[in-house]
């Protein structure tokens, strides 16, 4: 008589022992991201794109939110962590009302005039996004325009 045998329908694409190895470095990562950027040196020889899946696989699995850029020219994986999650990350559609309220909170507690990348960062909200979202809270006379072009800086009416 045969024996019954199970096996994952998806193999995963990391031993166990691998497994710890980038859980823990992936939460060393985000307590150092707050005030530090990131980045995970590649040996040589290391394939990026297999070490770019063992690494989202297990911020999936872990629920950290992971965004990694492969740095140009280089050998270097760049990753940037964040609580609205990232490119990659399972995130929701936001509705207008919501990116508004996003940007008017972030705006309420800060103690000066922000840039726009420190907003894209602090809302998450996408870039192709901001700029729709701006036109309509600067058109209903919510939020103010300090500066031009680059220089722009953003903070409430």
């Amino acid at each position: 008589m045969g024996k019954l045998r199970i096996e994952p329908k998806v193999k995963p694409p990391v031993t166990d022992e691998e497994y710890g190895y980038y859980k823990s470095l992936l939460q060393e990562g985000k307590r150092a991201a707050a005030n530090h950027f990131v980045y995970y040196d590649l040996e040589p020889g290391e394939d990026a794109a297999k070490v770019r899946k063992a690494l989202r696989y297990v911020a999936a699995a872990e629920g950290i939110p992971l965004q990694i850029r492969r740095v140009r020219g280089s050998n270097v994986l760049s990753l940037q962590f964040s609580e609205s999650g990232g490119k990659g990350a399972a995130r929701r559609r936001l509705s207008a009302a919501e990116a508004h309220e996003l940007i008017l909170e972030t705006l309420r507690k800060a103690d000066r005039p922000m840039a726009r990348g420190e907003i894209l960062a602090a809302t998450g909200i996408s870039p192709a996004s901001w700029t729709v979202r701006l036109q309509e809270l600067l058109r209903k006379g919510l939020i103010r325009r300090h500066g031009k072009g680059r220089e722009s800086t953003y903070s409430l009416a």
